[in-house]
């Protein structure tokens, strides 16, 4: 939602780019979330995608902001990267909420987490669009402020969790059942 708009209000670049950046978002996420699901198989692994995570997220955010700072090739350069980086944050962040929402919660609360879980998600598309439309009325330097944001985000959410995180290495969330089981 974010790219389209700031494309058209903010950078040098054509508005056909919109496009074919969601193009490109698409086809990210059709190759590459699947696979990238299994660096979050386990509670441990789940929590250290944290780290990188923030990291697409500074470099997303912050090619954001370098692509309204003028010029045509700067712009669509700067924008494709936000793209790519930001697709592959958006994976990280399934992968590693999901993981982390089911394996932390209590054997007899999962449900209640899940609920709070899904209602976060709904929290976020709420609240997402008027945190975009702030960022983008501010200007190209409130990217890189959001980034930080997140950035903090995850850094608190890495730490809160440290300790529910198991010292050896704990089983998948969903525990793995043999045919002669059902």
């Amino acid at each position: 939602m974010a790219v389209p708009l700031w494309i058209v209000h903010a950078t040098d670049a054509p508005v056909g780019l919109a496009p074919l950046l969601l193009v490109l978002n698409t086809v990210l996420v059709v190759l590459f979330q699947v696979p990238l699901a299994r660096f979050g198989a386990t509670t441990r692994a789940a929590r250290r995608l944290l780290v990188p995570l923030t990291g697409l997220f500074v470099v997303g955010t912050t090619a954001l902001a370098v692509s309204a700072a003028g010029g045509r090739t700067l712009a669509i350069t700067a924008l494709a990267v936000a793209v790519v980086a930001l697709t592959f944050a958006e994976i990280i962040h399934a992968t590693s909420s999901w993981e982390l929402s089911v394996a932390l919660a209590p054997a007899d609360a999962q449900g209640a987490y899940l609920g709070v879980h899904g209602l976060a998600q709904s929290t976020q598309r709420f609240a997402g669009p008027l945190l975009v439309t702030g960022v983008m009325t501010a200007g190209p330097l409130a990217w890189p402020v959001l980034g930080l944001a997140l950035v903090a985000a995850g850094a608190a959410q890495h730490r809160l969790i440290r300790d529910r995180v198991a010292p050896t290495p704990p089983s998948l969330s969903v525990p793995t059942i043999t045919v002669s089981e059902h």
